[in-house]
């Protein structure tokens, strides 16, 4: 019994997983993830200037910015050319001011462009009116303004904690060894920005679609595109630069080109999440169709109890 039950599990993981690589295959998932590329090389500025605009609204000093520098998944090399470039934009457009703020909104719509379309193409729903896309768009913007939130109050409370429980080692520390709750505490912080990361990719899978997505169909690949995000993002902070050197390829422009191909990864990543989606969609449809169809066979084989056999 147990054995048959791992065989059906293992049949519609490979079932998935080869669905998921047609849908991929069958969007050019890999040119869509290069278009994303395109798109946020030239709306990621703006992006940012546009949430720390908002964050500055809303929380004092420097809390978006510390937040925003801590959920973007790059190296601290890319961290700092891209604060330089925000740095300079925030100068270059002056005050904050009605005008300033529908102008970085209009320059980060871009930035969903290309995965709203791929995600829309894999659940094959390619073609948006054209006044969806922008709304879209914006909507994304909005959710990724709660993203900001939660990254702000989630570590703002695990060091208020951090902060009680260094209280209490300090009045009780020869009966109470708070060692490990310091060691959760810790943990927890990496938890906090899988989470910010779930919520973004749980609310673009489920606002991109212009079909009605429930949560139980984009919560697993939601949670493991969170995952490996964040394995990405180690993998190119810790690994990445001492196996590729782009600076001796490509002099100034290294840590633009390094930023860029982080950006195309992440870009597959979320992709391939969004097809994810679209296959365990199609398979849930085809496993339903299936049980209706052994029914109704039944039922179409079955005597009749109106007119019983003799």
């Amino acid at each position: 019994m147990i054995v048959s039950s791992l065989k059906n599990k293992a049949h519609f993981l490979w079932r998935l997983l080869k669905e998921t690589a047609l849908i991929y295959q069958r969007i050019g998932g890999e040119q869509c993830a290069a278009a994303f590329a395109y798109y946020a090389l030239f709306s990621l500025v703006p992006l940012v200037a546009l949430l720390l605009t908002i964050g500055s609204y809303v929380f004092p000093g420097d809390s978006a910015m510390t937040t925003i520098h801590r959920f973007v998944p790059i190296g601290e090399d890319q961290q700092q050319l891209l604060w330089s470039m925000v740095r300079g934009l925030e100068k270059a457009r002056g005050s904050v001011s009605i005008a300033s703020l529908l102008i970085l909104t209009w320059a980060s719509l871009r930035f969903f462009q290309a995965l709203v379309l791929s995600i829309n193409h894999a659940w094959g729903t390619r073609h948006l009116p054209w006044w969806q896309m922008p709304v879209k768009n914006l909507v994304m913007i909005f959710a990724m303004s709660g993203a900001l939130l939660i990254g702000i109050v989630v570590p703002a409370i695990l060091q208020g904690v951090a902060r009680v429980i260094h209280t209490l080692d300090a009045m009780f520390s020869p009966l109470l060894n708070v060692g490990h709750l310091l060691a959760v505490v810790d943990f927890s912080r990496y938890v906090g920005g899988t989470l910010v990361l779930f919520y973004s990719f749980s609310a673009l899978y489920m606002l991109a679609p212009r079909v009605r997505v429930l949560f139980s169909q984009i919560w697993v690949p939601a949670l493991a595109v969170s995952i490996l995000m964040q394995i990405g993002q180690a993998f190119f902070v810790n690994l990445a630069p001492k196996l590729i050197n782009y600076s001796a390829i490509y002099g100034a422009m290294g840590s633009m080109m390094f930023l860029l191909l982080w950006v195309y990864i992440a870009g597959v990543i979320v992709i391939s999440g969004g097809c994810l989606c679209a296959a365990l969609s199609h398979l849930g449809a085809r496993n339903h169709l299936h049980q209706a169809g052994d029914l109704s066979r039944t039922i179409a084989g079955a005597p009749s109890t109106d007119h019983p056999l003799p």
